[in-house]
């Protein structure tokens, strides 16, 4: 029976690779007879061992969607373990007894419900004892089995993860004002999607961690029944069984296991110690709190407890107000910190802040405030405000695709002109140097620029310009000049300067790479068309669409590009599948002394390379620079990832 869930689970993965290049990436790796007669075997395999993934070809129907989440309650509670920092206290708690220790995956626990062989119920953690239902999510997570050869009931808890290379991935496509926070945040609001269509492009995984009900005997050891649920299908958390332990033993176990996780890219917050004989695990009962079977071991971040005072809510070029919390000052990694971002509303529901919430507050990775946990959940929920912080307008709750986020409804909100006007006028759009937020902001009040032409009108305020303070004729003139300089530019920086929702720098290159460097082209494109851009998703497609539709008549719109010309993109005569560089990927790090971080950017794909999101193993290089080096320079020499100085690069690309 093995060995057929082995072979459907190879089939399920290789027919499914097929069917991408088939259809998405138009490079066929299958002819249609083998993956008829595959498809075929699959099938078969399915039907006699009871046995299927929910990504198998022969499963996928449409996407339910659903108006909301029905409630559900956990039998057995799902109740939060007992945690320490302390090797000496998992020591203690071992007790010279058989020990089955786990990663502790950082995602969103998960309950699966199994009746005669097939999945029927899938419930979020929720409160411990309430849950969410989502069985149409879970049935598009990547490697959740709809149907298993055992055919009476089983219930298990796991965890849905996001593995942290995907999770860059995403972030990579989004602008850096709508990038998550981190894999478990994205995971969560994938998993509570209405339309499960957006979950299942979210490439979730499933990781089981405990049985908490199953209406057959089994063996006493948690260890081996983990290689039970193997034999059923399931992916289980990585695991290993303690049967002795010398003094120093525990650490390197625990480092082996955070190896492993960061080789497979998995986000984890710690490992989970378990005594392996479930009879004595059951009879040591629980508290109110948590049961005494099992112990988890934390690596988070340290953290400091104080008081939510305040939230600032702050408008963005998209509209989005964005939560800030403030709160009473501490000291993390020796330095104060007062305030963090809360990313959006599901983020401050899920922890059920208000002003005078009790909250532990971390750095992450000793860099991004966080707030970890709210310690006091019985002041009820944060009002969020009906009008617009900066123009009195009207706020109205948007779901995105992963959270619920507050926007003002007015497209002349002052915020969004001042944030849309500094995105048109950086580095990566049209880099019109001399137009800072603070001057712009100065200029928007003054009623001299209300949209991105009159930018290049500014020559009509001239007398009130050079008499503002802080400027005279020597900046005046230095404005112009840069006006004037940023008239030529490249059509894939003007994409990026527009600010279209989901295109960034990257999407904006793909476009204009699509469509020849042809604005018209692109702006009166079909959705089907856009579907077929390198690395676009319908989200994104839908996005550009969109955003044509409604500004193609603007007259505004046409000024602009009037006013502007586009040269040939500085790479278009570099032969990149024959460069240097050519079918690798390659990052950067560290301070360079000839070139910026984006000026590396370019040339690695000039030279056929491409670029990563961040670093990673598979990298088949990292450049680091001369100036300054960086930490994950090590990471490379540990992991055998060839490393290039700058002076190798700049001679290999010469």
């Amino acid at each position: 029976m093995a060995d057929k869930i082995t072979r459907i689970q190879e089939l399920t993965s290789t027919l499914s690779n097929a069917s991408k290049a088939y259809y998405v990436d138009n490079k066929p790796t299958m002819t249609d007879k083998d993956f008829d007669h595959s498809f075929d075997e699959l099938l078969a395999l399915e039907k006699e061992t009871g046995f299927s993934l929910s990504s198998s070809p022969t499963k996928r129907v449409g996407f339910p969607v659903i108006s909301k989440f029905q409630k559900v309650e956990h039998p057995i509670p799902l109740k939060s373990l007992d945690k320490t920092k302390l090797i000496d206290d998992l020591m203690k708690w071992i007790k010279k007894r058989e020990i089955c220790i786990m990663l502790k995956a950082d995602g969103l626990t998960v309950e699966l419900l199994y009746e005669n062989g097939i999945l029927v119920q899938a419930s979020t953690r929720g409160d411990s004892i309430w849950g969410e239902d989502i069985t149409q999510n879970a049935k598009v997570f990547n490697n959740v089995p709809l149907s298993i050869p055992f055919k009476g009931t089983l219930r298990i808890a796991g965890e849905a993860v996001i593995h942290k290379d995907n999770f860059d991935a995403i972030n990579a496509k989004l602008f850096d004002e709508d990038k998550y926070a981190t894999p478990r945040n994205l995971c969560s609001g994938s998993c509570r999607q209405l339309d499960s269509k957006i979950t299942s492009e979210r490439n979730i995984r499933f990781y089981v961690f405990n049985i908490l009900e199953c209406d057959t005997k089994l063996s006493d050891s948690k260890y081996d029944n983990f290689d039970w649920l193997g034999k059923q299908g399931f992916c289980t958390i990585l695991n290993a069984k303690i049967t002795s332990l010398n003094d120093g033993e525990l650490d390197k176990i625990i480092n082996s296991l955070k190896n492993y996780a960061e080789q497979m890219s998995l986000p984890i917050d710690g490992v989970v110690l378990s005594y392996d004989s479930i009879s004595y695990s059951n009879s040591l009962g629980e508290t109110s709190h948590h049961p005494l079977h099992s112990y988890a071991f934390k690596f988070s971040d340290e953290t400091e407890e104080t008081t939510l005072r305040s939230v600032e809510w702050n408008v963005t070029r998209t509209g989005q107000v964005n939560p800030v919390a403030i709160f009473d000052t501490v000291i993390l990694d020796n330095t104060e910190v007062n305030r963090a971002s809360l990313f959006n509303l599901t983020f401050i529901e899920e922890l059920q802040l208000n002003i005078g919430s009790k909250i532990n507050v971390s750095k992450r990775n000793q860099i991004i405030p966080y707030i970890e946990e709210n310690l006091s959940r019985d002041l009820g929920m944060l009002e969020y405000p009906d009008v617009c912080p900066t123009c009195g307008a009207e706020t109205e709750i948007r779901n995105t695709g992963t959270a619920d986020f507050l926007y003002c409804t007015n497209d002349n909100c002052g915020a969004k002109l001042v944030d849309n006007l500094v995105h048109f006028v950086n580095r990566k759009g049209l880099n019109i140097e001399g137009l800072s937020t603070s001057t712009i902001e100065k200029f928007v009040e003054k009623g001299f620029i209300n949209d991105f032409v009159d930018i290049y009108h500014i020559d009509k305020y001239k007398k009130e310009i050079v008499n503002m303070d802080g400027f005279g004729i020597r900046s005046y003139n230095n404005l112009i000049e840069s006006l004037e300089k940023s008239k030529n530019t490249e059509l894939h920086k003007f994409i990026y300067a527009l600010g279209i929702d989901q295109v960034g720098e990257g999407g904006a290159k793909q476009l204009c790479k699509h469509f020849n460097n042809n604005f018209l082209s692109i702006s009166y494109a079909s959705y089907d068309d856009l579907m077929e851009v390198k690395d676009f998703g319908d989200i994104t497609a839908l996005s550009v669409y969109n955003y044509f539709r409604e500004n193609v008549g603007n007259e505004k719109l046409w000024e602009l590009v009037n006013l502007l010309s586009f040269e040939k993109p500085k790479t278009a005569e570099v032969n990149v599948s024959g460069g240097v560089f050519a079918g690798k990927k390659l990052y950067a790090t560290g301070s360079f002394a000839n070139y910026k971080k984006d000026d590396i950017k370019a040339v690695i794909e000039s030279h056929g390379g491409e670029f990563s999101a961040g670093y990673a193993k598979s990298l088949d290089f990292l450049v680091v620079g001369s100036l300054k080096s960086s930490s994950k320079e090590g990471k490379a020499i540990a992991d055998g990832v060839p490393i290039l100085t700058e002076d190798e690069f700049i001679k290999l690309i010469s």
